[in-house]
Order: C-alpha cells, then sequence, then structure tokens
C-alpha cells in the first residue's frame, strides 16, 4: 500500500530534523528512529538534553596523566584496549553528543519530578562544558563490589554491564568515585518514556544499573564482520580500526576521538601522541581509558 500525503510529509520533515542533528552523518539507528518517532516525539529527547546541559555540574577538577597502556587485570588482551579522548581545546559544549548517545543506547527520558532535580539517565553528562562519562577504568571500584558480577571488564578494557545479572544492589554507584553510573529508580517502559530507538541495545528494566558501553554493539559488530571476512589461513588479528562511538560519530567538532589505546595506527593513538592528557582526580590513580586532553608537549 502506498504512502499517503500525510505521511509523507511526516517522514520528510522527521528526516530533515535528524539530518540537522546529526549534520547528515551515517547513523546506526536512522532507520529505526524515523519508523518509530514523531518530530513532537524527537523533540522531547532534545528538551530533555537543553534542561540537563543548563542544570550541568561545576567543572572537573582534572590532572595530568600517562597515556593509558595495557591492562593490568587477569585475561587482558595485548592487543586491544578500547577507549576515548575527549579534546577540551575543540569541544565547543554543544551537547549533540548526548542526544546521540541517548538514541544510539535507548536511553530513557526521566519523569518531570526528576528532571527538575537534575536526576536524568543520560550516559554522557555535561560538566562544566565538558562531555563526561564512565572512564572505564583499568582498576574500577565499581566492580569490586558488584555482589553478582553484573559490573565486570572484557579483556579489550570495557568496564561493561550484565542487565541481567543485575540485582540492583547500587553497590557499584556508591563506590564510583565520579557518579557515573545511573539507577533506574523508574519503570520507564510501563511509564512510556523509553523507546527501543536501536534493537541491538536492550531497554533496561527498573532496578537496574547502567552507564556508558563505549558502543560495545559496534564493537562486537565489527569483531563479527572482521572474523566472517578471513580466509582460511589467514593470522590477521582484529585492532577495531573504523569503529567509532556513537558520540564520536555525531560530534561536529571531531573532539571525541574513540579508538584503541595498543594500536599505533589507531587514531587515538595518533591524535593523543604530543598532546597532555587529563582525568578527573578522583580517577587518576585508577587507569581510566576515557581521558581528556588540552595543549601540546
Amino acid at each position: 500500500m502506498g504512502m499517503d500525503r500525510r505521511e509523507f510529509i511526516k517522514s520528510c520533515s522527521l528526516v530533515a530534523v535528524m539530518g540537522l542533528l546529526y549534520g547528515c552523518r551515517k547513523s546506526a539507528v536512522l532507520g529505526d528512529i524515523a519508523s518509530q518517532l514523531s518530530v513532537p516525539e524527537l523533540k522531547r529527547f532534545e528538551d530533555e538534553v537543553k534542561l540537563a546541559m543548563s542544570q550541568a555540574k561545576k567543572s572537573l577538577d582534572l590532572v595530568k596523566i600517562p597515556t593509558p597502556g595495557a591492562l593490568k587485570i587477569p585475561g587482558a588482551s595485548t592487543l586491544n584496549r578500547f577507549g576515548m579522548a575527549i579534546d577540551l581545546d575543540a569541544c565547543d559544549g554543544c551537547g549533540k553528543c548526548i542526544l546521540a548517545c541517548n538514541l544510539e543506547n535507548n536511553v530513557p527520558l526521566v519523569p518531570e519530578e526528576d528532571a527538575a532535580r537534575g536526576r536524568f539517565m543520560h550516559w554522557v553528562d555535561m560538566r562544566g562544558g565538558t562531555p563526561f562519562m564512565c572512564a572505564h577504568c583499568g582498576n574500577a571500584p565499581c566492580e569490586r563490589v558488584c555482589p553478582t558480577g553484573a559490573a565486570n571488564h572484557t579483556p579489550d578494557g570495557l568496564s561493561a554491564m550484565m542487565y541481567k545479572r543485575c540485582t540492583g544492589s547500587r553497590f557499584c554507584g556508591a563506590n564510583c568515585p565520579v557518579q557515573a553510573r545511573k539507577f533506574n529508580f523508574n519503570d520507564a517502559q510501563k511509564l512510556g518514556l523509553a523507546r527501543q530507538f536501536n534493537r541491538e541495545v536492550p531497554l533496561r528494566d527498573k532496578g537496574v544499573m547502567e552507564k556508558c558501553s563505549l558502543c560495545l554493539h559496534r564493537l562486537q559488530n565489527d569483531r563479527l564482520e572482521f572474523k566472517t571476512s578471513l580466509t582460511v589461513g589467514t593470522d590477521a588479528e582484529w585492532r577495531g580500526r573504523g569503529v567509532k562511538t556513537a558520540c564520536a560519530e555525531a560530534c561536529p567538532k571531531n573532539a571525541i576521538i574513540f579508538g584503541n589505546w595498543l594500536d599505533e595506527k589507531s587514531p587515538l593513538v595518533q591524535l593523543t601522541k604530543n598532546r597532555v592528557l587529563y582525568a578527573p582526580r578522583e580517577l587518576a590513580n585508577l587507569d581510566p581509558s576515557v581521558v581528556f586532553m588540552r595543549g601540546r608537549r
């Protein structure tokens, strides 16, 4: 059955809005969003991001750190340690990274009373005009106190969450020095505040902790594609080259760089080579994988 005029105009309007939001960048979730979300609904997500940014916390207390190296945990990969660097000289605090992350990872809206108190579920916060998220620390204090192993570390350097194992003890959140984890106090699905834009990322239930995953699903997809493309006898190793997180992909200033700290060909290594790296003071001794950079050495 053909599309009527009203639906055609609605679809065109939505595509135009998404083009503005992402600067015509390719988005893994654009197709799903276009089929599920109306322009007024999209505005709800935009407005919540703007409100969160207006309530942004004070500036981070940053200290210099060395370049992240190989992880010092059992079973760690010697080839891969994924992370990011946020260029403070390039970032203008526009907030597009927050919206991109929310749509990519099905981050729910919150009730108005929570929003008024600044209690959002966003995986990316704006602190003093700077994007801020879980640092995926190599020595993560959150993982040490999880009673079920729901908070765990992958061999490739991601501090991951197994939602089905999470019992909502909130020990991990209490043990995070920078409150990067978010707890689902509400049943967002029941309240109509959650939408599954991206079917590769599960919706989280009430009573579950969540946070930045460094777009783990994108890495998993790339790894699978790499392995299935290999011919018999090929000994090439997967390094995650070409993968970007949603926040890095959406940044109009290219201020968020994702990559592999152990790969000399990675843009993360190339673009941080002569820069001064920083981390929040609270995380400086915890071997963070997500860092900040400013100036040159």
